[in-house]
């Protein structure tokens, strides 16, 4: 089976991340910037329900930071998790694991 493996981090710390998933053997990869909060940085926090007010909140509050994924054999994904969590020791990150129960690709009509 393969495993959709999710790395969250923050900006500062994507070399690191990086380099990191590079010595577990990740072959392939792609990252998505995004805005980000933890539990306590928005404690105590109310969000007025208007759209513009609740991304405006994000925008000045959150944290810059990057989601990087692979998907990898499942023999692999713990050995590679390991390394992860080594090289990114005293970081703040999330690592998720996520099973595929399918992959399709669709090449196009390219000749």
């Amino acid at each position: 089976m393969k495993v959709h493996l999710r790395i969250f981090v923050e900006m500062e710390n994507l070399g690191k991340a990086m380099n990191a998933l590079t010595d577990a053997g990740i072959t392939g990869f792609y990252i998505l910037e995004y805005k980000g909060m933890s539990p306590e940085d928005w404690k105590g926090f109310s969000i007025k329900e208007d759209p513009k007010s609740a991304i405006g909140m994000i925008h000045k509050f959150a944290t810059s930071a990057i989601l990087i994924c692979s998907v990898v054999d499942e023999e692999n994904v713990d050995g590679m998790t390991d390394i992860i969590v080594k090289e990114l020791e005293g970081e703040k990150y999330t690592i998720l694991q996520v099973p595929i129960r399918k992959i399709i690709l669709g090449k196009g009509n390219k000749k």
